[in-house]
């Protein structure tokens, strides 16, 4: 297959593609994540990918990766780290989360999109959240996970299992196991240097 005929094919399959936040309230009719031990190959692979997905005008999700393998027939593609993270961001009307990963899969039925491995999402106010497995629910376009999330606001830092999160990350819910401590204030260099 020559590769300008790759491109048209990935072009299409990613406006497939296009991917929103995940729901408030975790869903029970989710659908399981494709079984990739039984894979046949990809119809698709390319390497240094930068895509965007839009809908109505409106950007919904941009992604960088090193590698990427669409398998239209199954409906799903598999973006993988090779030397640097997958990059990914997620746009709603409340903002931006940008995110990266080990690994993602983008569900090419559902249009959802779950990262796995070394998983950090940051909003554009600051508060960062680490998991080991982040979905986001094209249909509700909000964040969610039943691992072990760790969320830092400012000096608060909050451990739990389960979370459901909007995207720009400043409403986040955590369901199980939570706790919560403040870190001390580190003083300015030129304070420190001072007092010596």
């Amino acid at each position: 297959m020559n590769f300008g005929l790759q491109r048209h094919r990935f072009a299409r399959s990613s406006a497939v593609l296009g991917v929103l936040l995940l729901s408030g309230f975790p869903c029970a009719a989710e659908a399981a994540p494709p079984d990739r031990s039984e894979s046949p190959p990809s119809e698709i692979s390319l390497q240094q990918v930068h895509m965007i997905e839009t809908r109505d005008g409106a950007k919904l999700w941009e992604i960088r990766a090193d590698q990427v393998e669409v398998n239209e027939r199954k409906g799903f593609t598999i973006l993988t780290r090779v030397s640097r993270p997958i990059q990914i961001a997620f746009y709603s009307s409340q903002g931006r989360a940008t995110c990266v990963a080990d690994r993602a899969t983008l569900d090419l039925t559902t249009k959802n999109v779950r990262l796995e491995g070394s998983v950090v999402a940051r909003s554009e106010q600051g508060m960062e959240l680490k998991t080991e497995q982040l979905q986001w629910i094209a249909a509700s376009r909000r964040l969610e996970n039943d691992q072990v999330v760790t969320i830092t606001r400012g000096t608060m830092v909050t451990r739990g299992r389960g979370m459901e999160a909007e995207t720009d990350l400043e409403r986040v819910r955590i369901f199980q196991d939570i706790t919560s401590q403040v870190r001390p204030v580190s003083a300015p260099a030129s304070k420190r240097s001072r007092a010596q």
